[in-house]
């Protein structure tokens, strides 16, 4: 090629340029920083106008960059267009589509079309996460090209204002403002507030001013958005069969719902909390239908069958068979339904769609419990810690997705925000990767002048953070790596991020976790150490070897263990509660209850069985003499020790359980319906492992299967039934053998023994199965096999 035409080529590539940039990872991408944005249709007080004031205030906060509102496409300036471009009976509802086109000159324009208003606004929340943006930067990548509609027609969160929730009750209407606003860029078209029928009640320190004047004004500004205006509104205040009770109640939300400026949908639990028999609950509800739509015609009310026992589930999907009332939109699928969503689908008549309400915010004790999680976290961390699941999250949402009609989770508080996000983007597209995702919440809450970077480093390090809570504690390397991985954003970013908070959460999460396998290491060090002390009893003598392991033990006072971690956390919770009103104590914030996320109270927690230890060797006095003495210490040292042949398992501990049957994978059964999930007891004095269980919910049983037996041997079974429902149960082996009829568990716990029939085990297999007679659940919290 001679040099002319080589100069000629280069004019030309130039021009096809434009105004492209490269991005980090080499794709091309338009400068937006001078542009302009146009928006024919942004009527004062439109969605359209929501969407553009959006989009400027949000680049400004980003950015510095103030972007000019025109109506009219200027000549030789790059714009961004806003507008909405309907679609025909209502395929495109709440759709959109994002186009640049860049023809090579100053022209460039960014098509951001919604497919209806609302689709206006959500279109710009998309573009909004695509943005390459930092201080005086803006830019887009030149090939994006989005053509886009929500899986699911209903997509949105609780955000409640009572004391229960660990953050919302702090906030005022401009924190929630833009806590939406947040929700409406990841797609968000519905928020659930909880009802407050009282007009004067303010049941939390943090409040402000009454529930009842927050409502209305949250209804107003929710609905500003284009959203949809849901309340939560239990049936707990009486026997509404006594006519005068269902008459004053009824009164009662009649002027909740004349006062209420916005009401979309009205969701009525039937339980949790709720007790109303359901024969009498449907007759009821229907009157509170005419009620609502006295004020409200447009409004919807839905009922969960949340408690609802099997013969209650019969009568209502009976019900609504034949009655087919009008007056119900749909039903809920929530905590402690006791069916599968799959099952509830199919029991209900396909006229009532399905809404999930899934709990995204709870850890244990909850609808989605951590799989296997290690007993140290849950007894520190809690229900409402800091709790990034992100592939957790995807797998729950997609697994049961296709029976519901979309989710308005239940959230109590802002610990669970990296849960909604992924929850809202996909609930709009499941086939979405959750990298994606997190590089996008990454970008758009945590920016900086080198935001692509910092939007990968936090989508690693919450991926990471998931991790931390994947297996044994003790032995996780993934937790030291954690910490030092978002010690090196802390180092770099802490002054930059644009959502402190979300910053601060993710980092303390990371700091706990690491001070918690670090105090843990430490402690299950003293405890082997002490009972390898105790062992030596009858060669040193009882006192002796009593008074070596009590030394031991001993060690751990007066220590302040990891003491700069701990300094650190305590100061990003304080750090937290100014920023967002997360209340992670409870003297020192008022948090409403130590399980509302009140993780600093439990910096201190034991982590080993000293306290147990120490109890059973006090009642070494009351031995009557040295043999008794030494067949106690033996029991404490190796309480776990099934014997020659046996067989051991501390149900409820992930990895110590290897005899439990699982009849579902997690994946099919993320709600642990049908299927035995670890439970863990709240602060009840004894050994630790006696504060987990296997459980199994709903009548299911709880069963264990074991191989390779010895086929000549006697067998016997050592069990400790413990746990908060305090069940009645039966054991049945090879299911016909009874190893025993009812029982509950002895109270304080203690081992019980029963003798294996030898045809039990004559074939080399034994199944345990325990059958629930009365309670909420079996619990099972430890199994020996032991040969005779």
């Amino acid at each position: 090629m001679d040099t002319r035409r080589a100069l000629v080529m280069i004019v030309i590539l130039g021009t096809l340029a434009g105004c492209a940039t490269m991005g980090g990872n080499g794709e091309p991408r338009v400068d937006l920083s001078e542009c302009v944005i146009v928006a024919p249709d942004a009527e004062e007080g439109s969605l359209v106008a929501k969407a553009v004031a959006l989009l400027q205030e949000e680049v400004a906060a980003r950015t510095g960059i103030e972007l000019e509102h025109v109506d009219k496409m200027p000549a030789g300036q790059r714009a961004i267009m806003v507008r909405t471009s309907k679609v025909g009976d209502g395929g495109g509802k709440d759709g959109y589509r994002i186009r640049v086109h860049d023809p090579g000159r100053l022209e460039a324009v960014v098509y951001v079309m919604g497919y209806d208003d609302r689709g206006t606004l959500f279109a710009v929340g998309r573009l909004l996460r695509l943005l390459h943006m930092s201080e005086g930067r803006l830019e887009i990548v030149r090939d994006t090209h989005i053509n886009t509609v929500p899986s699911v027609p209903i997509r949105g969160h609780q955000l409640g204002f009572r004391a229960l929730p660990n953050t919302y009750d702090a906030w005022d209407v401009d924190q929630y403002e833009a806590y939406v606003r947040d929700m409406v860029v990841f797609g968000a078209n519905a928020v659930e507030l909880n009802t407050e029928l009282d007009p004067e009640r303010v049941e939390s320190p943090h409040m402000k001013e009454p529930a009842w004047d927050v409502n209305n004004k949250l209804a107003d500004m929710i609905a500003s958005y284009g959203l949809d205006v849901w309340f939560w509104m239990s049936l707990t205040e009486g026997d509404v069969a006594e006519p005068a009770i269902a008459a004053r109640e009824l009164a009662r939300r009649r002027a909740f719902f004349e006062a209420c400026p916005h009401i979309d949908a009205i969701f009525v639990p039937g339980g949790d909390p709720g007790d109303t028999a359901v024969e009498v609950l449907m007759p009821w509800l229907a009157r509170l239908a005419d009620e609502l739509h006295a004020v409200h015609p447009e409004a919807n009310l839905w009922l969960s069958n949340q408690g609802f026992e099997h013969e209650e589930n019969a009568y209502l999907f009976n019900y609504l068979r034949t009655e087919r009332p009008e007056w119900l939109k749909g039903l809920v699928y929530g905590p402690w339904a006791k069916l599968t969503l799959r099952d509830m689908r199919r029991s209900t008549p396909s006229q009532y769609p399905l809404r999930r309400y899934p709990d995204i915010t709870h850890n244990v004790r909850c609808q989605y419990p951590v799989p296997e999680w290690d007993r140290a976290y849950a007894h520190t961390l809690g229900r409402e810690a800091t709790n990034p699941r992100p592939r957790d999250m995807v797998d729950i949402h997609n697994a049961l997705a296709h029976s519901a009609n979309g989710f308005i989770a239940y959230s109590e508080g802002v610990h669970d925000d990296v849960n909604k996000f992924i929850w809202l983007a996909v609930g709009w597209d499941p086939t979405t990767p959750i990298e994606d995702i997190l590089r996008e919440y990454g970008r758009y809450f945590f920016g900086d002048e080198a935001a692509d970077a910092a939007a990968d480093a936090v989508a690693d390090g919450l991926l990471m953070l998931e991790q931390n809570w994947r297996g044994p504690l003790a032995e996780n390397e993934q937790v030291e790596k954690t910490l030092s991985h978002w010690q090196a954003l802390e180092a770099k970013y802490t002054d930059k991020v644009l959502s402190p908070w979300r910053f601060e959460q993710c980092l303390l999460r990371a700091y706990y976790d690491a001070y918690l396998q670090r105090r843990l290491v430490g402690e299950m060090d003293r405890e082997a150490r002490a009972y390898e002390a105790l062992r030596t009893a009858d060669t040193v003598g009882v006192d002796a070897a009593v008074g070596q392991a009590l030394l031991i033990l001993a060690e751990a006072d007066g220590a302040m263990p990891c003491s700069e971690l701990r300094g650190r956390i305590e100061e990003l919770g304080d750090a937290l509660f100014e920023h967002i009103g997360l209340q992670l104590s409870v003297p020192r914030h008022q948090a409403d209850g130590p399980e509302r996320g009140a993780v600093l109270d439990f910096l201190d927690q034991p982590l080993n069985d000293r306290a147990w230890i120490e109890q059973e060797l006090d009642a070494l006095s009351r031995e009557p003499d040295e043999q008794a003495q030494l067949r106690r210490i033996e029991r404490i040292a190796n309480w776990e020790d099934p014997g020659p042949g046996g067989f051991y398992d501390d149900l409820g501990r992930g990895g110590a359980q290897a005899h439990l049957v699982r009849q579902r994978p997690w994946i099919e059964d993320p709600g642990r319906v049908v299927s035995p999930q670890e439970e863990f007891d709240w602060q009840v004095p004894g050994r630790l492992s006696w504060l987990d269980q296997a459980q199994t919910l709903y009548g299911t049983p709880l069963r264990m299967r074991y191989a390779d037996l010895d086929k000549d041997a006697e067998y016997r079974l050592r069990v400790v039934y413990t746990g908060r429902f305090n069940a009645t149960m039966q054991l049945v082996a090879n299911d016909t053998i009874e190893i025993h009829g009812p029982v509950k568990g002895p109270q304080p716990p203690a081992p019980l023994e029963f003798a294996v029939p030898r045809e039990a085990t004559r074939l080399g297999i034994l199944d345990l199965e325990w059958q629930l007679v009365e309670g909420r659940g079996c619990q099972v919290a430890e199994v020996w096999l032991m040969q005779k």
